[in-house]
């Protein structure tokens, strides 16, 4: 005998989040899971610990034959963007490996060598974690573990109306990777598609740019772009209680993005929506942009302001001419 949801409609991530599990999540560091990462401040810490997982699934989040070291990478630097969004110094990390048997030595020596490469670059070093055999798909998670100064982590919730929407590097090149591997992509040049492709496999957490615009006390909210542009700016939008309206010729693309939009615009709406991206996303009042604009250049990373943020819900969006995009889907669904 089946047991059968309290309703017919099949439940969605954050649905699932609310009703279950959510009221488990007493503990003030939880935030109530409305947010990416759990603040947790304790006597003589010196700081917060920010503190955030992520698991990734062989066939769903990446290439099952992807190169080993290239999934190790991966798996660390998503994770380093939710802590890069939160403006925390990585510390160390959890792992834990559910192993199928296509996973040999020589898989688990390059496997780790990437995680050797990773941790060299960002400074931070592994602490623990478990290791287990499936027989189902290769499956990694994550438990990133970051320090911040206390109480200054911002929330996705705290956007206020007037706030200005602010969005790192350049959107769109992992929803164009992705399409290359697939052997859908926009008929880019090879140069071009080995960009996009990169961009999509071995994404760039922005923590030094997050650390420092967060260090102004100036982020109202923040997240970092995982799902889809519009799907995590809704996230922040519905925190917030606001609505958030994006300018679609603000909308920083690279010259692989711009290429793919001017040969077909529909690619526009796909790469607004297709995730993976992992720069950071912030709303600030008005009289940060002068100082965040300083930063960004002092950091050589470029930061674009999209969009205001305004009583109402939702997100609106307008394309590339400067009209109305009825969008068909925000993001990614995990569920």
């Amino acid at each position: 005998m089946t047991s059968k949801s309290p309703n017919s409609q099949p439940l969605g991530e954050f649905d699932l989040i609310a009703r279950y599990l959510a009221p488990l999540a007493t503990s003030k560091a939880a935030r109530g899971l409305r947010d990416d990462v759990a603040v947790l401040g304790l006597a003589g810490l010196g700081g917060d610990l920010v503190l955030n997982v992520d698991a990734i699934v062989a066939g769903v989040h990446f290439f099952a034959d992807d190169p080993p070291h290239v999934i190790a990478e991966r798996v660390l630097r998503i994770n380093l963007s939710d802590l890069a969004a939160k403006g925390a110094e990585p510390l160390g990390y959890l792992l834990t490996l559910a192993l199928s048997p296509d996973q040999d030595e020589a898989w688990i020596a390059d496997f780790t060598e990437g995680l050797r490469r990773n941790q060299d670059t960002m400074g931070w070093s592994l602490l623990g974690g478990d290791t287990v055999r499936t027989s189902g798909p290769l499956t990694i998670s994550v438990t990133a573990i970051g320090q911040a100064e206390t109480g200054t982590v911002p929330m996705r919730g705290g956007a206020q109306p007037g706030d200005h929407i602010w969005v790192s590097g350049t959107i769109g090149d992992a929803a164009l990777g992705l399409a290359v591997c697939q052997g859908k992509g926009p008929g880019l040049p090879t140069s071009l598609d080995d960009f996009v492709v990169e961009r999509f496999r071995q994404p760039e957490p922005r923590l030094k740019l997050g650390q420092a615009l967060v260090g102004t006390g100036m982020v109202s909210a923040s997240a970092d772009v995982s799902d889809g542009l519009i799907a995590d700016l809704g996230h922040i939008a519905k925190a917030s209680g606001l609505c958030a309206r994006i300018d679609g010729t603000l909308v920083p693309t690279s010259l692989a993005g711009g290429t793919a939009i001017a040969a077909d615009p529909v690619w526009f709406e796909r790469m607004i929506t297709g995730g993976d991206d992992y720069e950071l996303l912030l709303t600030t009042p008005p009289s940060a942009a002068s100082q965040f604009e300083q930063i960004a250049s002092d950091c050589g990373i470029s930061l674009t302001k999209i969009g205001l943020m305004e009583q109402g819900a939702g997100v609106f969006v307008t394309n590339r001419q400067g009209n109305p995009l009825a969008l068909e889907t925000a993001g990614y669904r995990h569920f």
